[in-house]
């Protein structure tokens, strides 16, 4: 979490009511009143133990500062450990640059796992946490001790749990597990992010944030703080029916942070809905940004930690339309896209006859659609692709499936 002493009660009501840009898009979201007996199920198998591993290798790392070289050893091990996820499609380097006197313009990059949607593969619901730390110490990036377990490996456990348990399944609508760097220095990674989809015209309907759930001070009992700006109150519903429905005995409220800030805001500040789950905006983690960042001290309840990312998970199967059916029992129409990777044209042949035939771009724009009578093939020309990997959705009259294709 980056930290930002905001003066007063006129500005932590300026950030509130202003800090959103207009929605680019509308959805509705629905009412949460009961259990879904697999969204239980796999909340049910988030692992404890796997936050804590996750947790105390990140913080194994001397620091994570954007600035610092220990930062790309992290970026290769996220995105290696996404792409072993047999569920995730796609991972994906974001670069960006930084724009800020004092630090490098080059950093690692932000880490994204796609996990394409079914029906609504145009449709994004995107969870994140930044995976850079932070130390107040002055001095040599590459020396300064920054381990930032709660600030914020936490955060960066739950998504990989979320991303481990949801990759099995098919969804509706495409999910982006989203790792974040230079959160620290200005939420620069994500803002760099989120600029890009509002330009793009990508229609982002949810995002969730995770940033610091391990700490509980001595005495409490676990709680929720969602900080979200009013704008999104229906967004903020959605996810307190979830909370409510599935651990109504914990205490969940909305709040905003006297001090700080997190990648919500860039998401906010971009025009889509965005919300940030804490562990307490009055008594967070006294350790961050130093060498006591830690588990054991600065992470001193995992059980916490495992509530917040079964949440977590819960808010984005519920939100992309999860269809009941694992990677293995689905049961897809039957087409083929040959050659691919493909040069001048792909040639597509479906068991049923073809309705019609999308193509999206790595940024969800919609680049081509053919509309089809009959038919059960069609030549796609490819020839004036960029390189690259495109999602193409195809409805045929049996169903719809998305397939990946490589255009060199």
């Amino acid at each position: 979490m980056i930290k930002r002493i905001l003066i007063g009660l006129f500005i932590v009501a300026g950030v509130n009511g202003f800090a959103q840009a207009p929605h680019i898009f509308e959805h509705d979201y629905p009412a949460i009143t009961t259990e879904h007996p697999t969204v239980r199920a796999l909340m049910d198998s988030v692992s404890m133990d796997s936050i804590e591993a996750n947790i105390m290798h990140l913080s194994s790392y001397w620091n994570r500062r954007c600035d610092s070289r220990h930062i790309y050893d992290v970026q290769d091990w996220l995105s290696a450990r996404y792409q072993s996820l047999e569920g995730i499609d796609t991972v994906i380097l974001h670069d960006f640059k930084i724009h800020k006197e004092g630090f490098p313009e080059e950093t690692a990059d932000n880490v994204l796992a796609i996990q394409w949607g079914v029906t609504k593969p145009e449709e994004y619901v995107i969870c994140g946490a930044h995976y850079d730390s932070w130390s107040t110490v002055v001095g040599d990036p590459d020396t300064i001790r920054a381990p930032g377990a709660d600030d914020n490996a936490t955060g960066v456990a739950g998504i990989w749990e979320t991303a481990r348990l949801l990759s099995r399944h098919k969804f509706d609508r495409t999910i982006i597990y989203a790792n974040w760097n230079a959160e620290e220095i200005g939420l620069i990674g994500s803002e760099a992010y989120a600029k890009e989809c509002a330009e793009k015209q990508m229609d982002i309907v949810g995002y969730f944030n995770m940033d610091m759930n391990g700490y509980l001070q001595v005495g409490s009992t676990i709680h929720m703080h969602v900080v979200y700006v009013n704008q999104d109150f229906l967004l903020a519903r959605f996810f307190f029916d979830i909370c409510h429905t599935y651990y109504p005995e914990m205490p969940v409220r909305q709040n905003w942070m006297p001090h700080g800030d997190s990648d919500f805001s860039s998401f906010n500040r971009s025009g889509y809905p965005a919300l940030h789950p804490f562990e307490d905006v009055y008594a967070s983690s006294p350790y961050i940004h130093s060498n006591q960042d830690v588990l054991g001290l600065s992470v001193n309840n995992l059980e916490q930690s495992k509530r917040f990312a079964e949440i977590n998970l819960a808010a984005v199967a519920l939100l992309a339309g999860l269809n009941n059916t694992s990677v293995e029992e689905h049961e897809a129409p039957q087409v083929a896209l040959y050659p691919n990777p493909a040069k001048e044209s792909v040639r597509i042949t479906a068991e049923k006859n073809l309705r019609n035939v999308s193509v999206y771009n790595m940024l969800g724009q919609q680049i081509e659609a053919l509309n089809l009578n009959g038919e059960n093939r069609t030549i796609l020309n490819t020839s004036s692709y960029a390189s690259g990997v495109y999602l193409v959705k195809i409805m045929t009259e049996s169903g719809v499936v998305t397939q990946r294709l490589v255009v060199q």
